[in-house]
């Protein structure tokens, strides 16, 4: 083979400097997340993976979850819940109403063409999914119930924002979320609440850069997208009451939410079958 593959020893040394790790028996690092040999082990399958069609694209989330609980620390996140409550009431105010929702396709059926409570009723009763799919016991603390509404308003945003649930759709709303999270909360907090969103997003780039170069434009316009997109939202998309929209055209709904950096329908439908295989 001919032409060079690394780089020239000069090369590599102005890179590295004098320096050298500190050596030990086991891996160690000042890194909790490499630290974990489970969260180590599912950031490299989900950044190096090819998706193929013989397992659902969200099948190591279940895993994720698993070792994102090795690494977080659920008393620095509730105490950090806790200061944000005392410094922002109109937070405090949406964690107090505790307000959750089950959705099925009789409540939305009487909804006109065009509105939210009509996309909400063909994705339930027309293709077969759930609205609400996670964390359905009742919240016994403010993060639990911020999880379940998290949760709860995910495939809503969808709908309403224009970001599909396409591979790419799906990162620039968790874009969209990432900076109108950081927007609102202390930087510590919005850290916690975009941990998750962190990993989907830099192992979905990694995956396409590697196995789907088509996707790779693709999913940077998702980020640009999702990134204009959460900035103009004055608190986070978590913290809207969908549910008091659902009988208005999604159209005045993105007009007053400032959703107009979505997409149109249908752009991105070419990526389902780009970006697996």
């Amino acid at each position: 083979m001919n032409g060079r593959t690394g780089l020239a020893a000069d090369e590599a040394a102005y890179l590295t400097g004098a320096a050298e790790p500190a050596t030990s028996s086991v891996l160690i690092s000042n890194s909790k997340f490499l630290n974990s040999p489970l969260f180590r082990d599912v950031y490299a399958q989900m950044g190096l993976k090819r998706d193929g069609h013989d397992l659902p694209d969200a099948y190591l989330i279940p895993t994720l979850s698993r070792a994102m609980g090795e690494v977080v620390d659920p008393a620095r996140t509730m105490a950090l819940l806790a200061a944000e409550r005392d410094c922002l009431p109109e937070f405090a105010a949406w964690l107090d109403e505790r307000f959750v929702s089950d959705f099925t396709a009789e409540q939305v059926a009487h909804c006109a063409e065009g509105t939210l409570g009509a996309r909400i009723h063909d994705f339930i009763a027309g293709s077969g999914y759930q609205i609400d799919f996670l964390f359905r016991d009742a919240p016994r603390n403010d993060y639990e119930f911020l999880l379940k509404r998290r949760a709860q308003n995910h495939d809503i945003e969808h709908i309403v924002t224009g970001l599909c649930p396409s591979q790419v759709g799906e990162i620039a709303l968790i874009a969209a979320n990432t900076i109108a999270n950081a927007r609102y909360f202390s930087t510590d907090f919005a850290h916690e609440l975009n941990l998750y969103g962190t990993v989907l997003m830099s192992t979905s780039l990694s995956r396409s850069g590697l196995h789907y170069p088509k996707t790779l434009p693709a999913l940077l316009e998702g980020f640009a997208r999702g990134h204009a997109l959460g900035s103009k939202q004055a608190k986070p998309l978590f913290m809207i009451r969908w549910e008091e929209h659902l009988d208005r055209p999604i159209a005045d709904i993105r007009a007053e939410f400032g959703f107009e950096d979505g997409p149109e329908p249908g752009h991105w439908d070419w990526v389902f079958e780009a970006f697996k295989g």
